[in-house]
């Protein structure tokens, strides 16, 4: 499976997304499931046009790919809204007030809080994944 860098950024009528390794490949949307389906079309488009010869076999299969979405903090919380700042903050060991400020845009985390903020995330996420109903 290929994995494919994308940066997603605030717009102010949701979110724009490209992909660094692919200077023509971006998109806009309301929803990572939206941006990821517009950038599957957008490099299908693209591969349309590039000579059977020039195509890696199994490489341009793009329903399979991984797509790695990256975007700063305040971003984050805009997107996921219902996430509680206060329950990030308690992971990540942070001050409450300094997340919304981050949050907010107001500041903007150095490379070890950013760090610990995506610790703090990524380990709500197992957590929510061992719940069942």
């Amino acid at each position: 499976m290929k994995t494919i860098i994308v940066n997603l950024e605030r717009t102010d009528t949701g979110y724009s997304a490209f992909i660094p390794e692919f200077d023509f490949c971006g998109t806009v949307g309301d929803s990572i499931e939206e941006i990821r389906q517009n950038l599957v079309e957008a490099i299908n488009l693209f591969l349309e046009d590039v000579p059977a010869n020039e195509k890696e076999s199994g490489v341009h299969d793009v329903e399979s790919w991984d797509f790695d979405f990256r975007m700063d903090v305040s971003d984050f919380f805009r997107l996921h809204n219902p996430i509680k700042q206060s329950l990030i903050a308690k992971k990540a060991g942070i001050n409450p007030s300094l997340i919304r400020q981050y949050a907010r845009g107001i500041k903007h985390p150095g490379i070890k809080q950013a760090k610990k903020i995506e610790i703090a995330i990524h380990q709500l996420g197992r957590e929510l994944l061992q719940v069942r109903f």
